[in-house]
């Protein structure tokens, strides 16, 4: 696919990315991702982030002794509070279809959270998790786990067992807001209740399609984390519990949504400084860049949409590049964040000119 100034190509080093076809100046904006396609605001943070824009109340950009937290609000019973900068972000927000419903599952959420405290009777074994592997891990271990929690919430009462005394933890509980968005998010395509924002690169009818073209990384994932697959099994069974009916059909989503959202998803931060992550948000068609540790493109959310502009003036077959860490950094550090949170060896310009004997590679 391509667009006046990008062209979208596979590359034998990162998957798909973006080249320019034709030079392109600096300052030039060649990419918005409207709004994230899953997304979560973590507890701390959600009466002072919008729920629409994500304006965050404590930002050092407000003046001395403007409240901390936003005092405009919607509550209705069947969902839970959200909180809204301003009076045209709440009537944008009530006004359309996803902010609401979204709102009414995660009301759900929190009361089935409550639900999972009870206190388990014997020793606390948990049937959920998998048997430690014996060796290095392999893909055919996480999908025995999978098939393992699968044959559980095949049995409502079992599952009502297992997730009653399960102690949900907090951080499962926001995997699991952040998974049920994009769960509302397909219902909502699939039953044309409104039209959902896609790439403006890459045209598509299908907005889930998008996410499953972005590259898994559930095998290095667990590989490097093994706890974490516990912890999205966990979430993949209180979400089978606690979902309506009407949304449980969509709870397969949550596989597809887990084993991409680590190493393509974006934090929501409070601003240019990144003092605070707010949350982290699914924007599928910022995945397209890969990462330089000596980028071209900057990368600045407006609201909820994430634009995408260029650093420098760009020569026509160039590769645009956005950086997913501190530049500031040397190169052990910059190599190990991207290894731990991307799972690759950085081989860009800059760290082949910092590493002059390293093996010769685009990324």
């Amino acid at each position: 696919m391509t667009w006046p100034l990008v062209d979208l190509r596979t590359t034998p080093y990162g998957g798909r990315s973006l080249f320019a076809i034709q030079p392109i100046a600096r300052g030039t904006n060649i990419f918005a991702c409207e709004a994230p396609f899953a997304h979560v605001i973590y507890k701390d943070y959600r009466r002072e982030v919008c729920a629409q824009c994500f304006a965050y109340a404590a930002s050092i950009s407000r003046s001395v002794g403007d409240p901390r937290t936003w005092s405009i609000s919607s509550c209705r019973a069947t969902a839970e509070t959200v909180w809204f900068c301003t009076n045209e972000c709440k009537v944008t927000w009530e006004s359309g279809v996803i902010g609401p419903m979204i709102a009414d599952v995660n009301a759900l959420l929190g009361k089935a959270k409550i639900a999972t405290r009870r206190n388990p009777v014997g020793d606390g074994y948990d049937p959920i998790l998998p048997n430690a592997p014996t060796a290095q891990i392999m893909q055919d271990y996480i999908d025995k786990a999978w098939a393992d929690v699968e044959d559980l919430v095949s049995s409502r009462a079992r599952l009502s067992a297992y997730c009653s005394t399960m102690n949900l933890e907090d951080m499962e509980f926001e995997i699991s807001r952040s998974v049920a968005s994009a769960i509302v998010q397909r219902y909502i395509f699939d039953h044309h209740l409104a039209n959902l924002a896609v790439s403006s690169i890459i045209s598509t009818s299908d907005p889930w399609a998008e996410v499953l073209d972005l590259q898994s990384s559930e095998l290095s994932n667990v590989s490097l984390r093994p706890y974490i697959l516990a912890a999205h099994l966990r979430v993949y069974a209180f979400l089978c519990y606690s979902l309506p009916k009407h949304l449980r059909s969509y709870v397969h989503t949550a596989r597809h949504i887990l084993a991409r959202d680590t190493g393509n998803a974006f934090g929501i931060w409070d601003g240019d400084s990144r003092d605070e992550m707010l949350g982290w948000g699914l924007w599928v068609g910022a995945s397209y860049f890969n990462h330089s540790c000596c980028p071209n493109v900057q990368k600045t959310r407006v609201g909820r949409t994430m634009h995408f502009t260029t650093s420098r003036s760009i020569e026509i077959g160039e590769e645009l590049c956005i950086s997913y860490i501190d530049t500031d950094q040397n190169i052990t550090q910059r190599r190990q964040d991207l290894e731990d949170s991307w799972f690759f060896k950085c081989r860009c310009q800059r760290c082949q000119s910092e590493e002059p004997d390293a093996e010769a590679s685009p990324h």
